[in-house]
């Protein structure tokens, strides 16, 4: 009788192995408590936006322009020592006129004193042997006028002469006479001048004034 009650003893210990590994395999099928969620990474930082870029401008964008470069100055005339004095209206030849033998740029004495309008004047010799060439040009510093060469008939000195057209309408023959031996000198002058020396424009003798410095 003792022997068949230890039987079942001796079975148990066989049953629960084979139990114990089914647990462990259901187990990790997932039959048993839920796996733990994977962990969650940390948020990241928004990152700052980049200023934007300044366009940094180039060398040859930067630079300012070269400066032009100012002409060379006209090159002065010859410095010269000449008899200055005047004819005008009244002792003209023939008197009463401003008749010229070789104008250039006047059809008659005329000219305001400027560079583009010189006055007339009259050198010694005839028409076809004037003491100097038609057309020649001088700067007067003592009475601030050019002039050019488109008359003869002056009187011949031991320097080169220049008879200097004052015109003297409008005025007396007294007033035209003191403005002429105002201007009567020898004085310096600058023949072949270039512009731009101070002028001061108009006749020498207008309505009985003498207009000179």
């Amino acid at each position: 009788m003792a022997r068949l009650r230890s039987a079942p003893t001796a079975v148990l210990p066989a049953v629960l192995l084979a139990v114990v590994p089914l647990a462990v395999l259901l187990g990790g099928c997932g039959s048993g408590a839920p796996a733990a969620p994977p962990p969650t990474p940390p948020a990241s930082t928004p990152r700052a936006p980049s200023p934007p870029a300044v366009p940094i401008p180039s060398s040859s964008t930067s630079a300012p322009p070269p400066s032009p470069v100012p002409p060379p100055p006209p090159p002065a005339g010859r410095k010269v020592t000449i008899q200055l004095t005047g004819y005008s209206f009244e002792d003209n030849t023939p008197p009463g006129s401003a008749k010229v033998c070789c104008s250039v740029l006047h059809t008659v004495a005329g000219g305001s004193g400027t560079y583009e309008d010189p006055i007339t004047v009259a050198v010694p010799g005839g028409p076809a042997s004037m003491a100097l060439r038609r057309g020649t040009r001088f700067y007067l510093p003592t009475v601030r006028r050019y002039v050019i060469v488109e008359d003869s008939g002056a009187s011949r000195y031991g320097l080169p002469h220049l008879d200097m057209w004052v015109d003297g309408r409008g005025g007396s023959s007294g007033s035209v006479e003191s403005c002429m031996s105002a201007i009567t000198a020898r004085v310096p002058a600058e023949l072949d001048p270039p512009p731009g020396r101070p002028v001061l424009a108009g006749p020498i003798s207008a309505d009985g004034h003498c207009q000179i410095p």
